[in-house]
């Protein structure tokens, strides 16, 4: 991305809408199956105003390809509050154009009565940094008392 002195910047918000992706999660039993999951989200950005090149923005498609990857690659989650999480932790960490994002992840079969149920996360980056290093002190005292 270009520095803000090479011109004007502008907020903008990425959106996604029913990113639509399989994956293991759930504290029953038959959570440890693969199942659908759905995404929106809503992902807050500062860049130039007039972008010219996909290096000025954030990369949509990088990004949902990112999501579905991970969703399809990990193993299991119990909570998909811990999921959410992940998946911006992921998102801070790979697109430094990212300044906050709401993410919102539906498991569209947990409750038979419902159309879908799920968790939204809201976060800044600068949460995510202190989340990020309050986890690594806590590995690094965990290590210490083993």
């Amino acid at each position: 991305m270009k520095h803000p002195e090479a011109g004007p910047t502008v907020e903008w918000d990425v959106v996604i809408d029913q990113l639509r992706a399989q994956t293991r999660v759930g504290i029953h039993g038959h959570e440890r199956a693969s199942q659908p999951v759905v995404i929106d989200a809503v992902l807050h950005c500062r860049s130039q105003a007039l972008p010219e090149h996909i290096d000025d923005c954030l990369d949509y498609d990088a990004f949902c390809q990112m999501l579905c990857a991970y969703l399809d690659e990990q193993v299991h989650t119990d909570l998909v509050e811990r999921l959410a999480a992940d998946l911006l932790a992921l998102a801070f960490d790979r697109f430094t154009i990212l300044e906050s994002a709401v993410l919102t992840l539906y498991k569209p079969h947990a409750v038979r009565s419902a159309a879908q149920v799920g968790v939204r996360l809201r976060w800044s980056r600068q949460d995510y940094l202190r989340w990020r290093a309050g986890t690594a002190a806590a590995r690094v005292a965990e290590a210490r008392h083993a």
